[in-house]
């Protein structure tokens, strides 16, 4: 808007107040520019049913049309129908999950009156909704055929602050504190995994993590004599998750922090480790999480796969990429010690064969340890403006409604 001039534009927020002091987010940003009305949503649809000329809405943004769509498209459907052929208005979905294809009955009917985009937060989820609408495209039923499926705009917009007052850490330091974000739900990250292989490395090597072996103990404690301090595991989310005796000392949970608390934790961190638990963050749903590390300067620790489903996050100076084959664990020990001898020499698969022996799994880690877990801030600022470049781009194709 400001690139158009922005002059008698506004932006309405109908929406309840906002939790965890996310207005305090807003408010010290300035995320709402030329901010119009504040009503609860109950109120939209009086504005929506309003002609332009009576200051009536234009452009709908739904943040997530997964729920929205479902409560929204009757009203919608009555005030488009009442509204002025040359004075119709726009929807934009802000789209997070394929597979809930629910709200998706609705898609139809504003395709046929070319109403309706998609707006998802990751390359891969757009790639999925193209490639399901392509299919739609091309079915024998006349409802179906008809919608113009394939012609559905269909953008990535990054949510990626631009947060102020990170922290500037020093140099040198060890790799001490990693995060995983995200609900405490097996379902969506590898918790077990992660404590399985946290145990058993603590078991095999306790000083390379800063800690005690057991002798006896319930838990690993931290060695005072460490040369780095001890490695700890933060989860940051919500819900509820059992915690191994022998992590006690380790791994701690974090839930209902404020906004501004909750950036504080995650940008005192080294690493992010997304520990997805199955394919889903792949192809059908985007995890926020990159997006969240990313703009408070934490590198993720991914694979290339990671990288390519992500686009934007397929950058060196905002991601670390362990191969495939190095468990998260092992890529953090190795990081942590800056010495990967130890899973190199391994034999996971107990064949007989060092996994080492793999030259491209070599090459790979040693890749990895050249290029390090410290990213620096010019790096993630020069970045951080190619993906808010993109994103303006985007903003452009939107409010000028072009295909």
């Amino acid at each position: 808007m400001d690139a158009e001039g922005g002059d008698g534009q506004h932006i309405h927020l109908f929406a309840p107040e906002f939790s965890f002091g996310f207005q305090d987010v807003i408010d010290e940003q300035d995320l709402w520019t030329h901010r119009g009305v504040r009503e609860t949503h109950e109120q939209l649809i009086q504005h929506v049913n309003k002609s332009s000329a009576e200051g009536g809405i234009d452009l709908i943004v739904f943040g997530t049309c997964e729920f929205d769509m479902n409560v929204w498209h009757n009203e919608l459907a009555t005030a488009w129908n009442l509204r002025a052929a040359d004075d119709k208005f726009k929807i934009v979905c802000g789209v997070h999950n394929v597979d809930d294809v629910n709200w998706q009955r609705h898609i139809p009917y504003w395709a046929r009156r070319n109403a309706i985009r998609l707006l998802p937060i990751a390359d891969h989820v757009a790639k999925t909704f193209r490639d399901r609408f392509a299919v739609k495209a091309d079915e024998a039923e006349p409802l179906l055929y008809t919608a113009g499926y394939d012609y559905i705009p269909i953008d990535v917009h990054v949510p990626v602050l631009d947060v102020p007052n990170l922290p500037v850490k020093s140099l040198p330091r060890h790799l001490s504190k990693a995060v995983i974000q995200g609900t405490f739900s097996v379902g969506r990250r590898n918790y077990p995994a992660i404590f399985r292989d946290l145990i058993a490395s603590l078991h095999e090597d306790p000083f390379a993590w800063g800690y005690h072996p057991l002798d006896g103990r319930k838990s690993f404690v931290p060695a005072p004599d460490s040369a780095a301090p001890p490695f700890q595991l933060l989860l940051v989310g919500s819900g509820w998750l059992e915690i191994p005796e022998e992590l006690a000392y380790i791994v701690t949970m974090h839930t209902e922090l404020p906004y501004n608390d909750f950036y504080k934790l995650i940008s005192d961190c080294d690493i992010v480790v997304p520990a997805f638990a199955d394919n889903t963050y792949f192809t059908v749903q985007a995890s926020s999480t990159m997006a969240l590390a990313t703009e408070l300067n934490v590198p993720i620790l991914v694979t290339n796969r990671t990288r390519h489903a992500y686009g934007y996050i397929d950058d060196s100076r905002a991601v670390i990429t362990r191969p495939a084959a190095m468990p998260e664990v092992q890529a953090l020990k190795a990081l942590r010690a800056g010495d990967a001898s130890a899973f190199l020499s391994s034999d996971p698969a107990d064949i007989g064969q060092p996994i080492g022996d793999l030259e491209p799994v070599r090459d790979a880690v040693e890749a990895m340890m050249r290029e390090g877990w410290i990213r620096g801030k010019t790096g993630w600022d020069d970045w951080k403006a190619g993906v808010w470049q993109k994103n303006r781009v985007v903003a452009e194709k939107i409010l000028r409604d072009m295909p």
